[in-house]
């Protein structure tokens, strides 16, 4: 049950009280009188006092009370004020207990709830010691001081891309005006040339056929003189004048009539217009003037400070100290690891992330060396001091010979070979999809393991478990030596579960890169999750983890792949 439902719970029995008025801070809830007036509030017994009940409870009951005084209450949001001492699961029981598996205050009763049947709670006021300057207390401190940054800045960015949506808006208003009169612009420039193209052919057309115009007029004319000449003297004159007429005329007629039939033959000219093939198919040519779509990207921000829900922090227990750290450019530029494993002589040996190579260094990552390859290496394990086991995607698993420090035996495996572990004289690959194969040192399948999901990285406990992860839905799962699969429960603070490794104890450490945390759990003991490390310890985008048994070193592979952190426990 969270802390929202505890206090409506608690609201919940304030509202059947039968005295409402002495909830409502204006009178005295200690000394029972209507007509007293509060002045102050008891932390202790979580209800208001006047002021001869406040010097009481200030001063006369031992331990004293923590009195708070009007002033202070005004200040500080009232529903703070309104936490029960009451149990949220067991309304009649007061809390008395904190269980810190869960990071939940309960009473002597919820021990016996299924939720808590194995944990093992310590007293309230053990887990409130030093709450005023405890981790827990500095740690939500600058967490809400971060969270206010960043708040304040995204409301920032807020306002300044409602801004620039107004901008936006009348920008592209704008810009579609803009084109629709460039297109106008040019359909009257194009208008424009047609006309004139067509009064040029006009002309051109309109003189030839009036010179032909003229010409028949002409014809016509002196054909309708003629035909009256020859009238006028065919009973008037002589007939040698006559006969000279007729000649003349026929001469004269038949030069008129070859003008005839040349304009009878010749062709007219005249002018057509074809209009534009996009007229008919104009909506598909111009269908629109742009889109207007919405897209969605992040505001660049800083990164908060903790990604993860805050956690209640109570003692040392569990607690990792960091030995060693460097970062990979230690060992040459551009140079990120995507594996890594303990080897002998406290040294450590790494897979290059975009390289054929793999390094050999110190802890602190100095007096390193190069192991060449033929492929980029996928993940690492140490199969015992004398060899080591590289997956190699598609080229198998390269046996590494750590006494010559180079590629030993290939061996070949079918598929793509990715996630890999060693447990005895036992090798365990993916190299399938929901699949893990079971090998010997020659390359041997033993037996094909299916899975309830595609492992993404997996390691061994020397009791014989195999553990696995699955990227997509932060989970994790086991495969027990008996062969019976069982989901862990998962955590809502382990986000993009990764890297996974095992320690001497049987703690299941689990990398998570989204939520930049480690996370610890022991299937054996049905533990649920907690977190072992988080920013605040310095991991970022935590991948890959590896764990030395003899020791005791835990080795994170984080921020990118380019920072290598080893812990011990303390």
């Amino acid at each position: 049950m969270d802390m929202m439902e505890r206090i409506k719970r608690s609201l919940k029995r304030r509202e059947t009280n039968s005295e409402p008025n002495r909830l409502d801070g204006k009178y005295c809830e200690s000394c029972a009188n209507e007509h007293t007036k509060a002045v102050s509030w008891c932390s202790d017994c979580r209800y208001f006092v006047c002021k001869a009940c406040s010097v009481y409870h200030a001063e006369k009951i031992r331990p004293c009370h923590k009195v708070l005084s009007m002033e202070t209450i005004h200040q500080v949001s009232y529903v703070l004020f309104e936490l029960s001492l009451k149990c949220g699961y067991h309304l009649d029981n007061n809390i008395l207990l904190f269980c810190n598996q869960h990071a939940e205050i309960i009473c002597d009763s919820c021990q016996q709830l299924e939720l808590h049947k194995n944990c093992k709670p310590i007293s309230l006021e053990e887990a409130a010691r030093d709450a005023k300057d405890g981790v827990a207390m500095v740690c939500l401190v600058e967490r809400i001081d971060g969270l206010s940054q960043v708040s304040i800045e995204l409301l920032n960015k807020m306002k300044e891309k409602l801004q620039d949506l107004k901008n936006r808006q009348t920008e592209y208003k704008q810009r579609v005006s803009d084109i629709k009169q460039k297109f106008i612009c040019h359909l009257n420039k194009l208008e424009s040339e047609i006309h004139a193209d067509i009064d040029a052919k006009y002309d051109q057309c309109n003189e030839t056929v009036s010179q032909i115009k003229a010409s028949l007029e002409e014809c016509t004319s002196k054909l309708s003189i003629w035909k009256v000449d020859l009238k006028s003297l065919r009973d008037t004159t002589s007939e040698i004048h006559l006969f000279q007429s007729v000649k003349l005329l026929e001469e004269w007629t038949n030069k008129k009539d070859s003008e005839i039939r040349t304009i009878q033959t010749s062709n007219i000219p005249t002018f057509t217009y074809k209009p534009t093939e996009l007229e008919s198919d104009m909506e598909k040519v111009l269908a629109d003037l742009g889109t207007i779509k919405v897209e969605e990207f992040p505001v660049p921000t800083p990164k908060l400070n903790r990604d993860q829900e805050g956690q209640n922090i109570v003692g040392n227990q569990g607690k990792l100290l960091l030995t060693h750290s460097f970062k990979t450019k230690k060992l040459g530029e551009d140079v990120k690891i995507s594996g890594a494993c303990f080897i002998s002589d406290d040294r450590l040996l790494l897979g290059h992330r975009n390289d054929t190579k793999l390094s050999v260094c110190k802890l602190d990552g100095s007096d390193f060396s190069t192991i060449n390859l033929e492929y980029i290496p996928e993940r690492i394990t140490l199969y015992d001091n004398s060899y080591a086991l590289v997956s190699a995607g598609r080229k198998g698993v390269q046996i590494i010979d750590l006494t010559l420090m180079k590629p030993g035996k290939k061996l070949n495996i079918r598929g793509n070979c990715t996630a890999i572990t060693s447990l005895k004289d036992h090798i365990y690959i993916k190299n399938q999809p929901k699949t893990l194969t079971k090998i010997d040192i020659k390359g041997k399948v033993l037996k094909e393991i299916h899975t309830a999901f595609d492992p993404w990285d997996i390691c061994a406990s020397k009791e014989g478990s195999v553990y696995y992860t699955h990227v997509g839905d932060n989970r994790v799962n086991v495969v027990t030596p008996d062969e019976k699969q069982n989901e862990i429960s998962t955590s809502p603070t382990l986000i993009g579960a990764e890297g996974l490794t095992v320690d001497d104890r049987g703690y299941v450490f689990i990398a998570g890169n989204c939520s930049n945390t480690i996370h610890r759990m022991t299937y054996a003991d049905k533990q649920p999750l907690s977190i072992a490390m988080k920013v605040d310890d310095g991991i970022y985008e935590p991948i890959g983890l590896s764990f030395n048994n003899e020791t005791k070193r835990l080795l994170v592979v984080h921020d990118d792949y380019q920072s290598i952190s080893i812990y011990k426990p303390v």
